[in-house]
């Protein structure tokens, strides 16, 4: 048997080798040790797009567009006075963003362009839509006159009376209280002055299950708690099955409240008009201003009614139904159509947020930073800059956008950006904070 514990002792000769070689060694494991936590502390990421060849799948900036046509510059070419607007979405805080643009063999030089950056999300960036109303299917009575209302079809309908009211069967409790002034945001409807025919967007609850009245057949909610983010319980109006014979059951399926945040097994999922997007991992997750707590376990049968979209990255904007608040002024936003309409009336954001908003900032969409191009010293086609970032550290979000104002007629080739973490204690005990955080997640 061979044994391996005797003592091995080197001849002198090569003794001072093997301690040279260890230290060596011990050196090199350290240098990879200390390689790998700055690199997990004080991060760095850069980012490129070719202009010259946009459809190249080393591009990990958006692509970019000239606010004046909002469309891809053709050719990286641009007009004096045009405005170059891009945006990265780098994951992770960061201090300072390095800018460099590239132009082409026979573009003007760009020396002395003004860079601006700010921070938000994408979609929080979309213009301004019309203030949202009550959403269908809402009943409302107001505190001053006791007038009694339904949101159908996009329109406030007032009853006549409340002896319509009780004969259609509306519980009393469904009805919401508010103040006249929050009507202003839904158009006026005809009036409903007898009980022949259920208003559209009417709930109703049989045999244990939700429904909608739509073009006069009853719309299937796939399950209760997919109702319960819609509306409240008392909302609907109990039936039997003999209901059906007025008005027959639909084959089209209603689900969540577009915007909601799903689960199944270990997928997380974000689903808006009938549509599921896989969010990508955790990171995007909280990234992208979502809280875990909203999460809903569902169950095969109701993520069945939605199709699979591609993964939800951090590069995507929120999705139709999401709801942003402003951190300052507490406004609500609604996305739908690539725009963002505001909720002005507590009582509607009630009925739209069932679950926690993305919070963001107003502010962050103006107030940001700047730098000036300046020409390599060794590169006569390359010019850069640096952008402080520490003045948007307080902005939510995970989108960067740059806009650069070109001064003259040119040409560019590529756009790269490098966001980094300059090495301080403080840096340190922020990243730290992000890993614990990360675990904690997972």
């Amino acid at each position: 048997m061979f044994d391996f514990t005797k003592q091995v002792i080197l001849p002198n000769s090569l003794q001072k080798k093997y301690q040279v070689a260890r230290a060596i060694l011990h050196l090199f494991f350290l240098f990879i040790i200390v390689f790998i936590a700055y690199e997990i502390l004080f991060p760095i990421v850069s980012l490129t797009f070719s202009l010259d060849n946009p459809t190249s799948k080393t591009n990990n900036l958006i692509m970019p567009v000239i606010t004046r046509t909002n469309a891809f510059p053709e050719n990286g070419k641009l007009l004096a006075n045009d405005t170059l607007l891009d945006n990265a979405n780098p994951i992770g805080q960061f201090a300072k963003a390095d800018v460099t643009l590239v132009k082409g063999k026979n573009g003007k030089s760009i020396d002395n362009a003004k860079v601006e950056i700010s921070r938000s999300y994408q979609a929080f960036r979309y213009p301004l839509g019309e203030p949202v109303g009550f959403k269908d299917g809402t009943l409302l009575t107001t505190a001053t006159d006791g007038a009694y209302y339904i949101v159908s079809d996009g329109k406030l309908r007032k009853f006549s009376n409340t002896d319509i009211i009780l004969k259609f069967g509306y519980p009393k409790d469904a009805f919401i209280t508010v103040q006249a002034s929050d009507l202003k945001y839904n158009q006026l409807g005809a009036a409903i002055t007898n009980n022949d025919t259920y208003p559209a967007d009417t709930l109703f609850v049989i045999n244990n299950n939700h429904y909608q009245l739509q073009d006069g057949k009853l719309l299937p909610f796939v399950s209760t708690q997919a109702f319960l983010t819609n509306f409240d319980n008392v909302a609907a109006i109990a039936k039997n099955d003999d209901f059906f014979a007025s008005y027959p059951a639909s084959e089209q399926m209603l689900g969540f409240a577009d915007g909601t945040l799903v689960s199944i097994d270990f997928a997380v999922y974000i689903v808006s008009e009938l549509k599921k997007y896989p969010v990508m991992n955790p990171e995007t997750f909280v990234a992208m201003g979502f809280n875990w707590d909203d999460i809903i376990a569902i169950n095969q049968n109701e993520i069945s009614i939605y199709e699979k979209q591609k993964q939800f990255t951090h590069d995507d904007p929120h999705p139709n139904g999401t709801i942003f608040v402003d951190q300052k002024t507490s406004q609500h936003f609604i996305v739908e159509n690539e725009t963002k309409r505001p909720i002005l009336s507590d009582p509607i954001v009630k009925t739209y947020s069932k679950q926690k908003p993305v919070l963001a900032n107003l502010e962050g969409l103006e107030k940001g930073t700047s730098c000036t191009l300046k020409k390599q010293l060794f590169n006569a086609n390359s010019f850069t800059c640096s952008l402080p970032l520490d003045e948007m550290t307080t902005f939510p979000g995970n989108d960067y956008q740059i806009k650069m104002t070109s001064p003259v007629d040119t040409t560019l080739n590529t756009i790269s950006l490098t966001f980094s973490t300059p090495v301080t204690p403080n840096n340190m005990m922020i990243s730290l904070g992000k890993i614990k955080a990360k675990i904690i997640n997972r």
